[in-house]
């Protein structure tokens, strides 16, 4: 990975400024860099570590999203099932609602893993994103 254009700046301005202050300054030119590179580095974890934890608490809610669909879906089929099977085509009504309702809780899990299954398979597998 192509290291960042400002951090290869810093370095340049070290290495440039220890040639013409000479050895006697190497210890201040030395931290100087230093801290600019620990400051960069501290900046990139803390990105990460907000990133890994927003997709983490999106996880979270497209879970529990999925199981209220599922638990109002339930809650709702059994009033659908009875007036579907009250009807003169019971069988056929009945089919219908429950196909209707199981392809709403189907769409949805479908767009969750989509939104989300590529980030969560890639950290299950221990992959990182080095973009």
């Amino acid at each position: 990975m192509p290291e960042p254009e400002p951090l290869r700046d810093d370095l340049a301005a070290a290495v440039a400024a220890r040639r013409d202050l000479g050895p006697d300054y190497d210890d201040a030119v030395l931290e100087s860099f230093l801290a600019r590179l620990d400051q960069a580095v501290t900046a990139r974890v803390d990105a990460q570590v907000a990133e890994r934890t927003a997709t983490a608490s999106t996880d979270r809610g497209a879970g529990g999203r999925q199981l209220a669909l599922g638990i109002v879906s339930v809650v709702l089929g059994v009033p659908v099932t009875a007036i579907a099977t009250s009807n003169a085509d019971g069988l056929g009504a009945l089919a219908v609602s429950w196909a209707g309702i199981a392809a709403v809780n189907a769409a949805h899990a479908w767009t969750v893993r989509r939104n989300h299954w590529p980030a969560t398979h890639d950290r299950a597998r221990g992959l990182r994103d080095h973009g």
